[in-house]
């Protein structure tokens, strides 16, 4: 479980012990982007720190927000270790049941997929903004058509960028591969991943919860009774409480919900 945050050492001391609740401590990695100066006050074990102009954007699509650097250090730190799939989260990305990892792993199964995220769909023809912004580098598309094994040359997929599930194989690749001009992540990591030839699908009904605008700290118990596995924008966890046990919810009625 790799997590990415710019947060201050505090924040990511209770970052980690909310992620205690549903992975072991040697399964998490943090990835520091923040001040160079906080990495060492950081007392999770598993930490590298990547610094790069390109993770500390304002406007992300346009300043090309990138995960490549992100990829690659993760992918070096498990040198060696025995991980067979990586979950991928930002800071304010969390998860609410305990067993989030089996329940990826029982869907990447059903979908025969290699990658999944939330959001995902083909774009190219279409009037999306990331897209189009793209489109006006001649760069851009003779690129997947260089590098692509697939027979349609010219897909081109999205999306969201909060959080995603890979196996071990697929997140390797991908981190291997520098990036060749700057492509907005939420366009490259998925594009990339399908020219690669894994099968990238959508997390469907996780969709709900999951959304780039927002802040959805008063949410929390409420999603959870809706039955989200995870929840997207939560702004800090001080005062936050892990959300209820499974059985505790599992003897509530489902509710509705749709904050995305």
């Amino acid at each position: 479980n790799l997590v990415l945050t710019h947060t201050p050492p505090a924040e990511i001391a209770r970052l980690a012990a909310w992620w205690a609740h549903a992975t072991p401590e040697e399964s998490l990695l943090i990835v520091h982007g923040g001040p160079d100066g906080d990495f060492s006050s950081i007392t999770v074990p598993n930490k590298v720190h990547v610094s790069s102009r390109r993770l500390q954007t304002e406007d992300h699509p346009r300043e090309w927000q990138s995960y490549t650097e992100v990829f690659a250090a993760a992918s070096a730190w498990m040198k060696g270790r025995d991980f067979s799939h990586v979950y991928f989260a930002e800071f304010d990305h969390l998860p609410l049941v305990a067993d989030l990892g089996q329940r990826l792993l029982a869907r990447l199964t059903e979908e025969k997929a290699d990658v999944l995220g939330h959001h995902v769909r083909r774009v190219d023809g279409t009037g999306l903004h990331h897209y189009l912004y793209h489109c006006a580098d001649p760069r851009f598309h003779p690129h997947w058509a260089k590098i692509s094994r697939r027979a349609d040359k010219r897909a081109v997929l999205a999306m969201v960028g909060t959080g995603s599930f890979w196996t071990r194989e697929a997140f390797d690749a991908v981190a291997a591969i520098a990036e060749p001009f700057p492509i907005y992540l939420e366009l490259y990591l998925p594009t990339l991943a399908h020219h690669l030839g894994f099968r990238v699908r959508s997390l469907r009904e996780e969709e709900h919860c999951v959304s780039n605008l927002g802040d959805f700290r008063d949410r929390i118990a409420e999603a959870q009774r809706a039955g989200a596995w995870t929840i997207h924008p939560v702004k800090g966890t001080q005062g936050l409480r892990w959300p209820q046990s499974t059985a505790e919810v599992q003897a509530q009625p489902r509710t509705a919900l749709n904050i995305g």
